[in-house]
């Protein structure tokens, strides 16, 4: 393994050799990291774990390698259909032929082309590779095929834990390391990656450690991308708090709003959101806004990305189906209804937006009015205004005069005395005691800082 290992990295081309061919090919010289990236891919003797921001360029990172080894192919692991038929397309105008293999194109016909190595890169979703019969179960027991293959890519890696209860053939890719010869490293690479999230994904896809292990991690920051939080002021199901994209009485001489996406985590929430700002726009100009989910045909889907790119379309109203990975460089506003996403799905969502650097972008979290602290604090202060109310109200009466009694004048029986002065203030002092509200509890509410736009 040794000898091996140093005979691989004597033949890895230098870093700038990396840069100027990928320039030469691509048209873009890639950065310092992205070249470390195919660097260490090339020397075939460790994993790779590479975590950077959307947009920051990791997909080309996975084929950089491929300039330098002819007959030889990348499989990537993805999580979206969408995604495939994006890096084909993008590989197609390289030069560099590419397949997306799905339900569709699962094909004996496909099989075959890629057994003979008709196209140098592979994208296939985590159930076609780990299908049981499936045409890579057939591959990757021929060993003539694999000696080809450069590596394995899991992209939008963080799927592999988030998805795995929904999906779950992504619990199912670790055995790749297994069935594949052990030499063929392993690129896991994501935009938002938690620490727990990281040892979780290493340990169900066996990723190697120590020395066997480069790791590449860059900021996360899109500082092109404004981020603010608005509280829903209108009831949820009138997505009224998403009127200003269309404002009243529009005509057709004024100009369309931003290119934007909203993201909902329901389907309907979507649909309906999507009608609304539909009925403030002229009948002819309803088209310009649409929906975007799971339940649609590919060929929609396609079409819709297609016109969205092109800005025939100006918004979606979309749930995860438009999500990772997906490159459009400008669109101005990305809004995320609800905080109802976790943290990380929040940041690949507002990461859609403005992917060409050079632009700046808006993203806006609509969250409910329930989650901000002022609203938190003026709910507790009548929380415990009611409490201090209730105990006043619940609180003993105090000790009633008894009235005077009439006693017959008579030098052996003394009238008592009156309750007047002094003992009568004691009275008092006591009654008001009773009904004190230092015992009253009070309730801490922790707060969460918001930026409010």
């Amino acid at each position: 393994m040794g000898s091996t290992s140093q005979h691989n990295r004597s033949t890895v081309p230098s870093l700038s050799n990396i840069r100027d061919k990928t320039q030469t090919v691509f048209g873009r010289r890639p950065c310092l990291w992205q070249a470390k990236v195919a660097q260490a891919f090339l020397s075939r003797d460790r994993d790779i774990l590479c975590i950077a921001g959307t947009g920051q360029g990791k997909t080309l990172s996975f084929w950089m390698p491929l300039l330098f080894k002819e007959n030889s192919i990348q499989i990537v692991v993805t999580p979206l259909n969408l995604l495939g038929k994006q890096n084909v397309e993008s590989l197609q105008k390289a030069g560099i032929s590419a397949i997306s293999i799905h339900s569709e194109t699962a094909t004996p016909q496909n099989f075959r082309a890629i057994e003979n190595l008709e196209y140098r890169v592979v994208i296939v979703s985590p159930e076609q590779i780990m299908k049981d019969g499936g045409g890579f179960e057939e591959l990757f027991k021929k060993p003539l095929f694999t000696s080809h293959i450069m590596g394995i890519i899991f992209d939008e890696a963080h799927c592999v834990t988030s998805w795995g209860e929904f999906r779950p053939e992504y619990k199912e890719l670790g055995r790749l390391r297994f069935i594949l010869p052990h030499e063929i490293p392993f690129l896991v690479t994501s935009a938002t990656l938690s620490s727990a999230a990281l040892q979780d994904v290493k340990k169900l896809l066996h990723i190697r450690s120590g020395n066997q292990l480069v790791t590449i991690h860059r900021t996360t920051d899109r500082p092109n991308i404004k981020i603010g939080v608005r509280q829903i002021k209108y009831p949820l199901n009138s997505y009224a708090d998403l009127a200003f994209l269309v404002p009243d009485q529009w005509e057709d001489r004024h100009p369309p709003p931003p290119k934007f996406l909203i993201f909902f985590d329901d389907i309907n929430e979507a649909i309906e959101a999507a009608k609304y700002l539909r009925e403030r726009l002229p009948p002819a100009l309803r088209d310009k806004i649409k929906w975007f989910n799971s339940d649609m045909t590919t060929d929609f889907k396609n079409t819709e990305i297609d016109n969205f790119t092109n800005g025939d379309t100006w918004g979606l109203c979309t749930t995860e189906s438009f999500g990772m990975g997906i490159d459009i460089p400008d669109i101005k506003l990305v809004i995320q209804w609800r905080a109802t996403c976790s943290l990380a799905t929040l940041w690949q969502r507002f990461g859609r937006a403005v992917r060409e650097r050079l632009l700046e972008g808006t993203a806006i979290l609509f969250a409910e009015k329930d989650l901000f602290d002022k609203v938190r604090r003026v709910r507790e202060e009548k929380k415990n205004n009611k409490k201090r109310k209730q105990k006043t109200k619940d609180a003993p009466l105090p000790p009633a005069k008894r009235p005077a009694t009439t006693v017959p004048s008579s030098p052996s029986l003394p009238i008592p005395p009156t309750r007047n002065g002094p003992e009568a203030l004691q009275d008092n002092e006591y009654d008001a005691s009773d009904s004190s509200d230092e015992d009253v509890e009070v309730v801490v509410t922790p707060v969460m800082s918001l930026v409010f736009i």
